[in-house]
Order: structure tokens, then sequence, then C-alpha cells
């Protein structure tokens, strides 16, 4: 019942949404949504989202001045699991950022979905 708890309030205090990979293809395509991957350098290299930014997760907090001039799109981030974006978008909504998204379950249900990954 605890566990539960924690959930449900987790999910109504939560500023940000989590949303699918399909539900993410979506706010590309349909509202030009700006894409943050916050996994290291060595990551991103091994495969990326088209058009994504790199942001690690430790760089975040230095970065609203990079993100400022994304305002008015929604911010779509992504890591490997979804703990790291789940981390960066708590920070920005503390930081008064709104219209943030976390990728759910992060890359790994991006490639389960069987999205494409641009690899360099």
């Amino acid at each position: 019942i605890v566990l539960l708890l924690q959930t449900v309030f987790s999910d109504v205090t939560r500023k940000y949404k989590l949303i699918t990979p399909p539900e993410a293809i979506s706010l590309i395509n349909r509202q030009d949504a700006v894409i943050i991957d916050t996994r290291n350098k060595t990551e991103f290299n091994a495969g990326h989202i088209a058009d994504a930014i790199l942001i690690p997760l430790p760089d975040i907090k230095d970065s609203t001045d990079k993100l400022n001039k994304y305002e008015g799109k929604p911010l779509l981030f992504y890591c490997k699991t979804g703990m790291r974006s789940d981390e960066a978008c708590k920070i920005l909504s503390k930081q008064g950022f709104s219209n943030i998204f976390a990728l759910s379950g992060g890359i790994q249900s991006w490639e389960d979905a069987n999205m494409p990954l641009i690899k360099k």
C-alpha cells in the first residue's frame, strides 16, 4: 500500500509527463519537440534519436541558457532507461521550465518499439 501511495503521489506531483515512444514521435512531428539526450558522449555516439542534442545529466543545471532558446517548444528528455532523464526533468521543473517530457523506459523502450537510431 505504501508503494502504491508513493507511486500515485509522485504521478500527481510530477511537473512533467512520461510518454511512450509513439507519443514521442507525435510530439516530435506535430509540435517540433526539442530532443535532449542526457547520457554521456560514448552512449550518445553508440546510437541516439535523430536531431537529439547531447546534454549529459551532470551538465543540465548549467544548461538553462542553452535550453531557454527553445522557449515555447516541448522539451523531450531521454537516457538509457529513464532514470537520468527523470532527474533532468525534476531539475528543470524546479528551475521553472514547463512543457517538459521524459521518454518512459528511455532509449531501450525506443529500440524495443523498433524506432530508428543515428550512430556516429
